[in-house]
């Protein structure tokens, strides 16, 4: 009997998680506003217009760099414990030279690593891009329309050109 209690605990558990998961889907379409323009359908980057397809391809220095920046990360991240053990070593001095020379060795061998990549050349940054150049094929609207642009669509350029020119008879009659 106790072991349809666990299944019957995993049952709950799983099913108030899948509640909760497509109850606040649920709510969430219903409470967001609805994107009814073409500008709030635009995809948004930072806050910089979008030009060209999305669907470019990016050069493979970058996935290289990064690639390599992980791999680098993590070996780091394995001398803590060697520095940890290294501080212990001062009051066991058989323990001391032993992980001494392992430390050694391992950044050795991350530092052949960096050379082997550096000379094969693949965190150079400045290598020459030899593909098409980019030229929009249809001019976009600008995202924030100018004081003049804003003045015309609600008249109040008019208005003020109005109130000048009354001023001005007045003043010569």
């Amino acid at each position: 009997m106790d072991l349809y209690y666990d299944y019957l605990n995993v049952l709950v558990f799983a099913s108030v998680g899948f509640v909760f998961v497509f109850a606040n889907m649920v709510l969430g379409s219903l409470i967001r506003p609805r994107r009814k323009h073409q500008d709030g359908l635009e995809v948004y980057e930072c806050g910089e217009e979008t030009i060209g397809a999305a669907w470019i391809q990016f050069d493979i220095r970058y996935y290289t760099v990064a690639l390599i920046y992980v791999i680098f990360a993590v070996e780091i991240a394995f001398l803590f414990p060697w520095a940890m053990v290294l501080r212990q070593a001062i009051e066991d001095p058989a323990i001391g030279g032993y992980a001494v020379i392992k430390g050694i060795l391992f950044v050795t061998i991350l530092f052949f690593g960096l050379a082997a990549v550096w000379a094969k050349g693949d965190l150079d940054w400045v290598l020459t891009y030899r593909g098409p150049e980019y030229h929009p094929t249809a001019r976009r609207p600008r995202a924030v329309p100018s004081v003049e642009e804003i003045l015309e669509q609600t008249g109040s350029a008019q208005a003020g050109e109005g109130a000048s020119e009354g001023s001005g008879e007045g003043e010569a009659a």
